[in-house]
């Protein structure tokens, strides 16, 4: 085979917590028990199937803590990962009266990350590093997330308040970076700038540029970022295709049920990543139905192989991946 394919397999949380036999519910609660997790994990499936260590431990309160700030809560399930408890805000003008928080230290979720990163910068190990990090997701996949279904319609009803509003989901985005930087004692990247918008792909192309891009790029223009990047998972053709022209460099489309691999190499000139689908391509598939969906993603031109564990994949399927994938190194 003349082409290498580099290979991955991520894993989340849950995941590691079920290799260590940890509920997520204990997980969630202690930082203790969070830092066991991120680190006893990796070196589990380091031995049983030769993945990477991991030198590197956060307090995570999911994606969430981001949105904590304006009223965003999550649910923590005795052994399943956690989930809103719903959507905070009811209205768009309650939304466009929202303001950056003054003190992020002591906004949401944020003091009892701060508690755990405290808790872990005291008891990690030697030579293992401790981070921080929020404000990665763009402001229209935050304000989906604090406003529910309702922002598709304030977007025809109240365009001006939904400005309003994502250009304090914006600017707190910025400060949040900041803020994960300064706590972690380094410095905000700013030569590259990655978002994670999941909702993204249900804007049409032209309510996409006005309502989602445009706030993107205010946060790469404020760090002065030339690349940029995104993890999404509703995109189509056509938001790739807008995302290029503004100046992306790489994107992962994730599990998106829109776009194959022939998609993305049909429209982009730029890096991209499709994954193995976790459910229908990994979890419910047989050994061999990984790796004909392996050679057959690669034969499609894929650039580069991922696929993200859920909790419950059976090891053959997990070796399955593996064995194919070194056959393209």
């Amino acid at each position: 085979m003349a082409q290498r394919i580099p290979w991955s397999v991520a894993v989340p949380p849950e995941v590691y917590a079920e290799y260590c036999g940890v509920k997520m519910s204990e997980y969630h609660a202690d930082p203790a028990a969070q830092m066991h997790v991120q680190l006893d994990g990796p070196r589990i499936l380091h031995e049983q199937y030769g993945l990477p260590l991991r030198r590197s431990v956060s307090p995570d309160f999911t994606t969430y803590l981001q949105t904590s700030v304006f009223g965003l809560r999550f649910e923590v399930f005795e052994d399943q990962i956690p989930a809103p408890t719903g959507h905070p805000i009811a209205s768009i003008e309650q939304a466009a009266a929202l303001e950056v928080p003054e003190d992020m230290a002591s906004a949401g979720l944020f003091p009892q990350a701060l508690d755990f990163f405290q808790y872990m910068k005291a008891h990690a190990p030697e030579g293992v590093s401790v981070g921080f990090g929020s404000g990665g997701q763009a402001p229209w996949t935050a304000a989906v997330l604090l406003r529910g279904d309702g922002i598709f319609l304030d977007i025809a009803d109240r365009p001006d308040l939904v400005h309003r509003f994502l250009s304090v989901l914006t600017e707190t985005a910025i400060r949040q970076r900041e803020f994960s930087a300064q706590v972690s004692g380094g410095s905000v990247p700013r030569e590259s700038i990655g978002f994670t918008d999941d909702y993204g792909g249900l804007l049409g192309p032209a309510h996409f540029v006005e309502f989602d891009l445009r706030y993107m790029l205010r946060e790469a223009e404020h760090f002065g970022a030339a690349a940029k990047t995104t993890h999404a998972e509703l995109l189509q053709r056509p938001h790739l295709k807008i995302l290029q022209e503004h100046g992306w460099t790489y994107i992962d489309v994730g599990t998106d049920p829109h776009l194959t691999v022939r998609d993305c190499l049909e429209v982009l000139d730029i890096p991209f990543l499709v994954q193995m689908k976790s459910s229908g391509e990994l979890l419910l598939a047989t050994p061999d139905e990984v790796k004909a969906t392996y050679r057959r993603m690669v034969a499609e031109g894929a650039p580069r192989m991922l696929v993200e564990l859920c909790r419950g994949v059976p090891e053959a399927n997990i070796r399955a991946f593996i064995e194919v994938a070194r056959k393209y190194e």
